[in-house]
C-alpha cells in the first residue's frame, strides 16, 4: 500500500508443486519479497525516502514465519529450494519484516475467496478500495 491505496498485487497458480502448505506459503512469501525489494529501489529512483523495513504483514501460516526467523532446517523443510531463501536474508539484512496476520484479518481474501456483505466492505478498505468501512 501506498498513500492509501494498493500499488502491486498478483493472484496467479504457482509455478511447481509444494509438498506442504508451509512451502506453499514460503513460495508465495520469496515472491513477495521480490516485489518489495523492486518497489523499494523504484521508491529510491523516484527519490522517495526509504521504508525499510518492509513489513509484510499479511502472513497467516505461522509455520511460515517460525521457518524464516529459524536457522535450522528440518526433515521437513530441507528440500525447499535456494532462491527461496532469499526471504531469509533479507530479513536477516534488516530489509524485510514479517508479522503474523489472523485469519481472520486476511485481506487478501478479498481477491480469492466468496466474502460476506460485512468482511467483503471491511477488506475492500484495507486494501484502498472503495466500499470499505461506513
Amino acid at each position: 500500500m501506498y498513500a492509501g491505496g494498493a500499488i502491486s498485487w498478483t493472484s496467479r497458480l504457482q509455478d511447481f508443486v509444494t509438498l506442504s502448505s508451509m512451502e506453499s506459503e514460503y513460495v508465495v512469501l520469496s515472491e513477495a519479497s521480490q516485489e518489495a525489494v523492486w518497489l523499494l529501489k523504484l521508491f529510491e529512483d523516484f527519490g522517495e525516502p526509504s521504508f525499510k523495513p518492509v513489513t509484510l504483514w499479511w502472513e497467516d501460516n505461522q509455520s511460515c514465519i517460525k521457518f524464516v526467523s529459524s536457522e535450522r532446517t528440518t526433515k521437513r523443510s530441507r528440500h525447499i529450494e535456494t532462491r527461496q531463501c532469499f526471504v531469509k536474508e533479507l530479513c536477516d539484512a534488516g530489509i524485510l519484516k514479517l508479522l503474523y496476520c489472523s485469519t481472520e484479518e486476511m485481506a487478501a481474501d478479498l481477491l480469492t475467496k466468496a466474502l460476506g456483505q460485512i468482511k467483503l466492505r471491511k477488506f475492500a478498505g484495507m486494501v484502498g478500495l472503495t466500499g470499505g468501512d461506513r
